[in-house]
């Protein structure tokens, strides 16, 4: 029988075989579906990996774009802030020296004081005049009439 076994394996397989290092080395099915399980596992995790690292890449952009936009406008914030300090103190110094513009006399007071300093001038020059008028006329021993003023308009 042993001689029928090795004709065989001679004539199937070109050479004798050693059934035993054979069974040895035959695989363990379990083990290898496991490795193959493993490398799909391994490559569903590495697709899922590079998804997350392109989500990541894609969050750190925006984050990037949105501090750039936030530091403009805090930028120009400061601009306005700064422009705004100008503004007020600039309407701080001119309330103040209109404060004082307005301490002194007014040029519409000064005119009219003008105006009323020389009526009264003139009023006083004709009231003059009439007073030397009535001290002739009490000479002369006369009618004293009152005066006929001209008409003023």
């Amino acid at each position: 029988m042993e001689e029928t076994v090795r004709e065989l394996m001679i004539s199937k397989f070109g050479r004798v075989v050693d059934l035993e290092a054979l069974q040895t080395l035959s695989v363990n099915t379990t083990l290898e579906e496991l490795k193959i399980k493993k490398l799909q596992k391994e490559l569903s995790n590495a697709k899922e990996m590079k998804m997350w690292e392109e989500k990541i890449a894609q969050m750190r952009w925006e984050i990037m774009m949105k501090t750039k936009e936030h530091t403009k406008k805090l930028h120009q914030m400061n601009d306005l802030y700064v422009e705004k300090q100008k503004l007020d103190s600039r309407l701080n110094k001119l309330q103040n020296q209109k404060g004082s513009a307005f301490q002194g006399p007014r040029k519409a007071d000064i005119i009219a004081r003008q105006k009323v300093t020389e009526l009264i001038q003139t009023q006083s020059e004709k009231i003059l005049v009439l007073k030397k008028e009535i001290a002739f006329l009490r000479k002369k021993g006369g009618l004293i009439l009152p005066p006929i003023l001209p008409v003023n308009t």
